[in-house]
């Protein structure tokens, strides 16, 4: 119970008894003033008494408690407070540093270009990608207005590519992120948008598809960040229009990595097709062969059946018309030189070559 409760408590059990004095009052006046129930009537007012005060210094006793312990809670939020406040500002002024740091990098055009073309390997290679197989980096082709040097050239499966070039029109819009006036972050949005505009323009005067017989019909331009791209539609709507009537295709990372991983799985499939038919070519040469082999065992199942039918012949002959006249100079006491006392057995052969199936 709180201090609150208990001080209510102390407050009506003090008006019962200022109501319970009053009304005995009345009642010993009703009794005509009986002096033997005044005694009682003081005993009982006095247990009253030391219940109230009991509750008095219960509820004085609650009230320091609760005091200290408020007390002790507070100086330790106040702490706790101090404590998370110190260490976001250390947070916030960490991000403030390392934010100024790359503002300061970026607004160095060189880094800037090479941010782009590492953001755009990364992403290429993140697809599943080989670098010679897949996609060339800085690949050069000479054109009749030169020599060409997109940031990417990717390899389709049928033979043609894409090609890529990294832009990263940041000037503007990192000054517009460290800007306090609307009008002037404004100013410096357009400026911005004005950018992207001049590098659809510059892209498309080169002509890449012109140039590379084997590239699609449209050049991708890539920028490094999808803010880039939202900050310029935010000012030029008709940006996407203005650059798809070009045949140039602005790209931020996720539109970029779904139209590399849909290339990477066309590779895939072209893979999985050409081991098909290699497969299938095998299996031809295979079956060939093998019709091949089987000829030639055919014909030498021939040559044997045809081999032991003529021994076979030659053994019944000897049997029939040589072999009896052995037998009667045998039976004269006639010997070869080795002194044989009989002419050796000539067996018929009796198992044949069996005939395999003539070649399809």
């Amino acid at each position: 119970m709180d201090s609150l409760a208990l001080l209510v408590v102390v407050i009506i059990a003090v008006i019962i008894l200022v109501f319970i004095s009053i009304g005995f009052g009345y009642f010993l006046g009703s009794r005509g003033k009986d002096s033997s129930s005044v005694p009682e009537f003081e005993s009982g007012l006095s247990s009253l008494s030391d219940a109230v005060d009991r509750i008095t210094n219960s509820v004085s006793a609650q009230q320091i408690s609760s005091a200290q312990a408020s007390a002790s809670l507070q100086t330790e939020l106040t702490r706790s407070l101090a404590n998370q406040s110190e260490s976001l500002l250390r947070s916030v002024s960490e991000v403030k540093t390392q934010a100024q740091q790359l503002s300061s990098v970026l607004s160095r055009s060189g880094a800037r270009g090479q941010w782009g073309e590492m953001e755009l390997t990364r992403l290429v290679e993140a697809a599943g990608m080989i670098k010679r197989v897949h996609f060339l980096d800085q690949n050069t082709i000479d054109s009749a207005q030169g020599q060409l040097r997109p940031d990417l050239q990717v390899m389709l499966s049928n033979g043609r590519c894409i090609l890529i070039d990294a832009k990263t029109p940041m000037e503007s819009f990192l000054r517009s992120a460290g800007n306090q006036s609307e009008e002037s972050i404004d100013a410096l949005l357009i400026a911005h948008a004005d950018a992207v505009v001049r590098h659809v323009e510059q892209l498309s005067r080169k002509a890449y598809s012109a140039e590379v017989t084997e590239s699609v019909d449209f050049v991708v331009m890539f920028l490094p960040s999808e803010a880039l791209l939202e900050a310029a539609l935010n000012q030029r709507p008709d940006l996407l229009d203005f650059a798809f009537s070009r045949n140039i295709v602005p790209a931020t990372p996720t539109t970029l990595f779904a139209l590399l991983r849909a290339v990477s799985l066309g590779w895939q499939n072209s893979d999985m097709v050409e081991q098909a038919q290699e497969i299938a070519k095998l299996s031809r040469d295979l079956y060939s062969r093998l019709d091949v082999v089987l000829g030639h065992l055919a014909s030498l199942g021939k040559s044997l059946n045809s081999s032991v039918g003529h021994y076979n012949s030659a053994v019944r002959s000897v049997d029939a018309r040589l072999r009896p006249t052995g037998r009667a100079l045998t039976a004269l006491g006639v010997r070869g030189s080795k002194n044989e006392s009989a002419l050796t057995d000539t067996p018929v052969l009796e198992v044949f070559a069996s005939e395999l199936p003539e070649p399809d």
